[in-house]
């Protein structure tokens, strides 16, 4: 039963003159998961609907919103805009632990759902209420209140985004794109279908297509008579300036950069805005209603974010939203999870939210950009002299921060750039409130046990399927509330150290196994120029000028090839094979440095000494290292009870992580474990 709760008074209020929930439709209440019970918190309910929200394009709240003074006004002079909402909350607010987690959502997607939790059939934002069966219910037996608000325009209506205007401007916009992105014949791309904004007109004389050897070459110009701006997106079927088409099939390993004039533009810095105002709004309770009128649900707010959503975080704080429209606090405390140093094309003219950065071939985006480090130090040019939290700083509303990190930001994310200077030459302090946790040898791309991928199908290696970090994550979730709510001091830093276990990956001594070919270096990340009008007025100037590349350092290895200087889970302290972020794939792209996919590889070890000798492994044997099963099963329990002392697993998580343990020993001893033999593991 749809039921309607108008905050009539919010537009009234003098509030509004900055920025404000301006109302909330509930469409939908009911049991979580049945109305099964968890512990002494006992029943959780879902609810979901739209939140309205309103913004002053002249106020203080706007003023980081790009092309807000372009966007429509209602008859008061607001700019009007809405998205999706949902809560998961303890039925009886008594027994909640009164912190509501809000979760970036990625893309539309939750990621909370198989890193603090795990249901059967997975859970969609657009229809919570279906999921009937939890196989890991352990987060919801520590009373956490959690939400997700629409935050990234430009998605489909069947997605959880956010609907916002569009202002009346154009100037220069670019897509990238490689031959694999094009239909089958390989000679049409299609910007709309690909995320990308359609031009504003479809001659565009002055339109650019360029061939690209690297992300550093300027380019080769394809000459404007041999391609055409055309109409073959399944969304604007008659309109021809949504695609472009090449009068000859493109090579297979060619990668192409386009800059035209773009089409009117979304306001994407919209999104930073909801987020912010839907958080004050559970927090503050200043006009309550039916997802804000319990005392007792959100005492605390964090917030969460993983990959882009971790990005999202870091972007969010660095531009200053982490001020609520007061010049309160608006997030507590915040699990800034695998975004590495990176940030997003989250706030700018033409901003594309999906693009990661260079390692997964977003070709030089308003992605990975100074500054990088929590506290000022000077860009690589030595001009300069920013940090990412200087504007929380300064408004004293900094959160609690804890940055959590896979062996892939490392790698592809440039997140030794968090803890160096941009030369890569000293070591540099995070903030005061900030922890960095670096698990080592976890993928960003998390997979399950026994979810290897055969190696040769799509990747020379199998998959590092390590989870170290994700049953992790309620533990972390649970210090970073008690630091925030009962001032208890989280476990320290953990992460490699500069000169020791922090080296360049040309200094990396991996052991020589057979049929393993490790990269040389990271995907290389440059400084980039984004032009005079970026900063200002959120203009790129395309295409961006490239500078200098940044060194990036990667964690030293033992003689097996697995990570120094970080936190070792389960997986990694009781290893039955070598863990890596980079594999092979896609070999035709490896000259941009895509090494990975963010997927890493799992090098298993030998069953046996005499195997391992056989082919001249020289890691010791699975045999060689725990005897047999048994003995396998009383060091993972070893180092699960160590986690727990340590305080990086809950102790209601032991006896489940064990069975996953023992569950990952049969996984793998299916495995072929030669990879040496197989044709892919050396091209």
């Amino acid at each position: 039963m749809l039921k309607r709760i108008a905050l009539l008074a919010c537009v009234l209020a003098s509030s509004l003159a900055h920025a404000e929930v301006l109302s909330v439709d509930v469409t939908s209440r009911q049991p979580w998961v049945g109305g099964k019970t968890f512990g002494q918190v006992g029943a959780y309910e879902v609810l979901r609907g739209t939140v309205h929200y309103a913004i002053d394009p002249r106020s203080k709240a706007a003023r980081d919103v790009t092309d807000i003074r372009f966007a429509p006004v209602n008859a008061r002079g607001l700019v009007e805009y809405a998205g999706p909402f949902v809560i998961i909350r303890p039925v009886d607010a008594a027994r909640s632990n009164h912190t509501a987690l809000i979760e970036v959502a990625n893309r539309g997607r939750t990621e909370m759902d198989g890193v603090f939790f795990e249901t059967k059939d997975g859970l969609d934002l657009m229809s919570p209420e279906k999921v009937q069966e939890l196989t890991d219910p352990t987060f919801f037996k520590l009373g956490y209140t959690l939400a997700w608000v629409g935050w990234q325009a430009r998605e489909e209506p069947d997605q959880f985004g956010l609907q916002v205007p569009v202002a009346h401007v154009h100037s220069a916009a670019r897509a990238t794109f490689a031959a694999e992105d094009m239909t089958p014949d390989r000679k049409t791309f299609d910007l709309a279908y690909n995320g990308f904004y359609c031009a504003h007109d479809a001659k565009q004389r002055k339109a650019e297509l360029r061939l690209l050897a690297d992300f550093h070459d300027p380019g080769i110009v394809v000459p404007r008579k041999s391609w055409h701006f055309a109409a073959v997106s399944v969304e604007k079927k008659n309109d021809a300036r949504c695609a472009i088409v090449l009068d000859k099939p493109a090579a297979a390993d060619t990668y192409f950069s386009l800059v035209y004039e773009g089409e009117d533009a979304a306001v994407m810095g919209l999104g930073e805005a909801a987020f912010r105002d839907f958080a004050m709004y559970l927090k503050t309770r200043r006009i309550a209603a039916g997802i804000n009128d319990r005392s007792g649900d959100a005492v605390a707010v964090f917030a969460f974010g993983y990959s882009q959503g971790g990005r999202f975080l870091r972007d969010f704080v660095y531009r200053g939203f982490n001020t609520g429209p007061d010049g309160q606090r608006v997030f507590d405390g915040m699990l800034i999870t695998t975004a590495g140093a990176g940030r997003g094309s989250f706030n700018h003219r033409y901003a594309l939210p999906g693009e990661a950065g260079n390692s997964v071939m977003s070709d030089a985006r308003a992605v990975d950009l100074y500054p990088f480090a929590d506290v000022p130090t000077p860009d690589i040019d030595g001009k300069g002299d920013s940090g990412l939290l200087d504007r929380a700083m300064q408004d004293n509303t900094v959160p609690k921060i804890m940055y959590i990190i896979s062996s892939s930001e490392y790698w592809a994310r440039n997140a030794s750039l968090l803890q160096t200077t941009t030369d890569g030459k000293r070591r540099i302090a995070l903030g005061a409130d900030s922890r960095l946790y670096y698990f080592a040898g976890v993928p960003h791309a998390l997979k399950f046990p026994g979810q290897f991928t055969e190696a040769g199908k799509e990747a020379a290696y199998p998959y590092n399927a390590n989870v170290d970090l994700a049953d992790g994550m309620n533990a972390q979730l649970e210090n970073l509330r008690r630091w925030v709510v009962d001032k208890i001091a989280p476990p320290p830093t953990i992460a490699p150290v500069l000169g020791s276990t922090l080296v360049a990956a040309a200094d990396l001594k991996f052991p020589a196994i057979p049929g393993i070919r490790v990269p040389a270096n990271p995907p290389p990340l440059w400084q980039l120029g984004m032009g005079h009008d970026y900063a200002r007025e959120g203009i790129i100037t395309e295409p961006v000028h490239v500078g200098a590349r940044y060194p990036l350092l990667v964690p030293a290895v033992d003689d097996d090839g697995n990570e120094l200087g970080g936190w070792r889970g389960a997986m990694s302290s009781v290893p039955l094979g070598t863990y890596t972020a980079w594999n092979w794939k896609s070999p035709e792209l490896a000259r941009f440095g895509f090494i990975s996919g963010l997927n890493g590889a799992f090098i298993p070890f030998a069953h046996t000494r005499d195997e391992r000798l056989a082919v001249h492994d020289p890691r010791l044997s699975i045999e060689e290292r725990y005897g047999n099963r048994d003995g396998f099963m009383k060091a993972a329990a070893a180092s699960i009870d160590n986690a727990i002392a340590k305080r990086f697993l809950l102790p209601i998580q032991r006896e489940d992580l064990l069975a996953k343990m023992g569950r990952n020993w049969d996984d793998t001893m299916k495995l072929d474990w030669y990879l040496g033999k197989r044709e892919g593991a050396t091209k």
